[in-house]
């Protein structure tokens, strides 16, 4: 639940095509892993390295990114999972706080940014962008200052999505927030044209972004 629930274990690069100082960088760590499971986070960052690089235009730009991996052991495995929005009711002790259900969303995942984004400075200065990956099996993630996903089925799909958001701020292409039927409001955009490069309101193609 808080720093003293874990410990920064050390980066890694696990993808090397040069200086930090001439390259973008992703740092990748890991909330809701034991020490005794750190292995299997080594296995997920670089399964996720992986599929990056398999992902258009990622795989052509290779050249130009480095990978770190930086190890962060928690006390219990998992995130907090309220009951309010359907969970277990676990409370898991882990150095980013890890939890679901914000906003009254189950699938909203989130961590402390501030711990985050302090490790992440301090383990790689030259960091361009980072990512966690917490250690819960239960569909999450979200993307704002620091990109999150959880290890649920099809879960570098999903950190590939929260990564649009944080590292090139692109806007979701659905119409739902709460989900279909819960709300009927989000299907309509505003008549403002909005700031994110991936939508608009301009139908016309010869003159929208």
């Amino acid at each position: 639940m808080t720093t003293s629930d874990g410990t920064v274990d050390g980066a890694t690069k696990i993808v090397d095509n040069g200086p930090a100082t001439q390259r973008w960088n992703l740092v990748i760590m890991g909330d809701g892993y034991t020490g005794a499971q750190l292995g299997q986070f080594a296995t997920d960052a670089q399964a996720f390295a992986n599929t990056l690089f398999a992902t258009p235009p990622f795989g052509s730009l290779s050249r130009a990114i480095n990978v770190y991996r930086v190890d962060v052991s928690s006390t219990d495995s998992g995130a907090d999972d309220p009951t309010a929005c359907g969970g277990s009711g676990t409370t898991a002790r882990t150095y980013f706080d890890a939890a679901l259900c914000n906003n009254g969303t189950r699938r909203l995942l989130v961590v402390d940014d501030t711990t985050a984004l302090t490790v992440a400075g301090n383990q790689v200065p030259q960091w361009s962008m980072m990512m966690v990956i917490v250690n819960s099996p239960v569909y999450g993630g979200s993307g704002g200052s620091v990109a999150v996903f959880s290890l649920a089925s099809g879960a570098n799909e999903i950190g590939l999505h929260e990564m649009g958001h944080t590292a090139f701020g692109l806007a979701d292409e659905y119409e739902y927030y709460l989900g279909c039927g819960a709300e009927t409001d989000r299907n309509r955009h505003p008549a403002a044209e909005p700031a994110q490069p991936n939508v608009t309101v301009d139908a016309n193609q010869a003159t929208n972004k």
